[in-house]
């Protein structure tokens, strides 16, 4: 008489307590093994260290400029025109900002940053100054002494590399080759997978085995939803804070407008963390310059702030990627640590995909306990595409 098999075992998949346990012991022996090994995977890390900057480039152009050439597709221009069209206007825009904008952002950066030792030292004499006689006096001493040293080192980096940039130092074939790595092949990348994206991602699910490709089309549509948006919308929102930035310190005169309102747009990538990155040099140079200034700047960041909270950031990025914000500060706390600045501009995309995946295995969990175990109830919404 054939032994009954529990629904336990069904559950995992085996017929006896021992698969499970000869399973666990394989998986860690091929994670051991795999530790052991590592070496042999350095070539693949590089090689995936050298193409991660362009993909990622080419997939933020892609979702960022995509849009459009559908736009112009529906409106009878054909695909391979309007890819053309758009590169044409785009290089244009790049050579015109190249000849007569950066020379001027250029030397506004350097002269922000040589100035910038120089506001520290003032702001952090007037704030210690301040607490002088209090019992904040000495830890606030040498709090503010890292702070101005942090300052000082950070401004003698930059101003080494910008100019060994501009003078060509000696890393300038490293810095070159890197740059063009990625600047150089990444418009190539897009304009093809702009012009012939339905036959690539045809050809991507021709390869899967059918009995997967529903599938792979669900994870990979859910994907294309929230990661998408997310990097179209946050390029776009942080073009907008910058420009509506720069604006804001003409009207009022704030000194270094340019240099500070680009260094607002950049850091707007990073959600919550950034504008608070970029409002520390903004407040010290508007406080160096005038009380009244230091007011005026405030309001104009308060401005922008709330433009961009109730309505270019809702406008933009839609209902995507709903996140809540104590789940995004996490995130960016964790990514930042494990990935660095990489991990704050691409934490909450990676948190997107990493999330997806999760939701589509556990759904699948769902099914497979329904199957095993729906007598004493069942799991609702199994079906991933839901």
């Amino acid at each position: 008489m054939e032994k009954k098999t529990s629904r336990w075992i069904k559950f995992l998949g085996g017929k006896n307590l021992i698969f499970t346990l000869v399973a666990l012991l394989l998986l860690g022996a091929v994670l051991w093994l795999f530790a052991q090994l590592d070496f042999l995977f350095d070539p693949f890390v590089t090689i995936f260290k050298a193409i991660s900057g362009p993909l990622i480039l080419t997939m933020v152009l892609y979702y960022l400029f995509n849009p459009i050439i559908d736009w112009l597709e529906g409106k009878g221009v054909k695909r391979v025109i309007s890819v053309a069209a758009l590169f044409i206007v785009l290089i244009s825009l790049v050579v015109v900002a190249v000849v007569l904008i950066s020379p001027i952002i250029q030397k506004q950066v350097l002269s922000l940053v040589s100035s910038f030792p120089d506001y520290m030292d003032k702001t952090i004499k007037m704030i210690t100054k301040l607490f002088d006689n209090s019992p904040f006096e000495e830890p606030l001493d040498q709090t503010m002494e890292k702070l101005q040293n942090w300052s000082e080192g950070l401004s003698s980096q930059v101003t080494d590399y910008l100019s060994g940039v501009i003078k060509g130092a000696s890393n300038v074939v490293s810095t070159i080759t890197s740059t063009v790595l990625i600047i150089g092949t990444a418009p190539i990348i897009t304009f093809f997978l702009l012009k012939d994206d339905r036959k690539f991602f045809s050809y991507v699910t021709k390869l899967i085995p059918p009995r997967f490709r529903k599938d792979a089309k669900a994870i990979a549509g859910s994907m294309n939803t929230q990661v998408g948006a997310y990097l179209k919308g946050q390029v776009l929102v942080s073009i907008a804070i910058g420009l509506l930035t720069f604006i804001g310190f003409l009207i009022i005169g704030m000194p270094f407008a340019g240099s500070l309102s680009l260094l607002t747009g950049v850091t707007a990538i990073i959600p919550y963390i950034g504008p608070f990155i970029a409002f520390i040099p903004a407040f010290i140079v508007a406080l160096m310059s005038s009380f009244g200034m230091l007011v005026k700047m405030c309001l104009v960041w308060v401005i922008v702030q709330m433009s961009n909270g109730h309505l270019i950031e809702p406008a933009v990025m839609g209902k995507h990627l709903l996140v809540h914000p104590i789940t995004i500060v996490l995130v960016l706390l964790v990514m930042g640590d494990l990935m660095g600045m990489f991990g704050l501009i691409f934490g909450i995309p990676i948190y997107a995909v990493i999330k997806v995946l999760c939701i589509y295995f556990f759904r699948k969990l769902k099914g497979r306990y329904n199957r095993f175990y729906g007598e004493y109830g069942k799991y609702e919404e199994t079906d991933f595409e839901e």
